[in-house]
Order: structure tokens, then sequence, then C-alpha cells
């Protein structure tokens, strides 16, 4: 028999305890109903009315407020998090939570835009500061002679390449 094998998270006094099992976590939903103050038994109705999370959850065995092992209807760690915005209750430590869990929302994807603007920025001052010094070093006579044996190196390392594929598809018959 597998038992949970760590507290998952401690919400408002109470422990709400994990299963692994599967390679995935099984969390239970009546001690999270409990620390969120909201009925149990009315979240379970529309936990089995949600399309999704209806072919989700199973009952695992998981240790109860008395510390037994008893079957708990649990759903996989993966999908708790989208449950619980599923949950509607005037509950002060559930509206809280919600609070919580939006800030984190927009702190996540907000800096995912910020980051992604200020790259872009600094990108596009970047390319131009290195078109200006290639402009430069391409005016002066040795940037010339660098850029034509740039060329060169380019232009023998196609015809290596050109070369090898020959002497490749020379050999293959051999083997065959």
């Amino acid at each position: 028999m597998q038992t949970p094998t760590d507290k998952f998270l401690e919400f408002n006094g109470k422990v709400i305890y994990f299963l692994a099992k599967d390679g995935q976590y099984w969390i239970a939903l009546r001690p999270i109903c409990e620390a969120l103050n909201v009925d149990y038994n009315r979240q379970f109705q529309n936990l089995k009315n949600d399309e999704i999370l209806n072919q989700l959850f199973a009952k695992q065995q998981m240790v109860g407020a008395d510390n037994k092992l008893r079957k708990m209807v649990s759903l996989p760690e993966r999908y708790i998090y989208g449950w619980l915005f599923s949950i509607r209750s005037e509950s002060p430590e559930l509206l809280q939570y919600k609070r919580e869990c939006y800030n984190l929302l927009f702190e996540h994807f907000h800096g995912k835009i910020t980051s992604r603007e200020t790259l872009i920025g600094k990108k596009t001052q970047s390319k131009l500061e290195h078109d200006k010094l290639m402009a430069a070093i391409r005016a002066m006579p040795e940037g010339q002679k660098a850029f034509e044996l740039e060329k060169i190196i380019r232009l023998c390392n196609a015809g290596l390449k050109e070369l090898d594929n020959e002497i490749v598809q020379n050999q293959l018959p051999l083997f065959v």
C-alpha cells in the first residue's frame, strides 16, 4: 500500500498531503476545501459536472484529518490549480487565495512580456552599434582585407563540403 510521502501545502493551519503514484502527485480535495472553508460536497458535485476534471479524479489512499488512511477523492497535481479557480464561494480564505494566484499569474506573464520588450530593445540597440562599427571597419584598408579573407574562407569551406559530399557519394557503392 502506498502512503503519502510528505505534506503538499500548509494553509490556514491545515496540512494537505500528496501521494506520489505512477509518476505523478495526487492531492486530496477534502483537506483543501476545509482549508479554504468551502463546502466539499458542493465542490465534489461541481467536479463531477466538469467536462474535463470528471474524467481525471480518483479515490486514493490518503491521510485524513484523524491521521488515518482513507480513500479520498483526489486529482493529479497538474489539475489542482485550475480546479481551485473553478471554485465559487464567498469564503474569505478562498478569495484571499485567488487574489494571490491572480497576482502570481500577472507577475509571471507581465514579467515575460516586459523581459521580451527589454531584450528586443537591447538587440535593436546592439544591431545599430554593430552595423556602425562594421561600416567603420569596412572603410579601413585592414577591414577591407579582413572581409576579402572571410569571403575566401567561405568559398573554401563550400568547396570542401562539396568535395566531401562527392567522395562520400563515390564511396557508397563500395559498401552496398
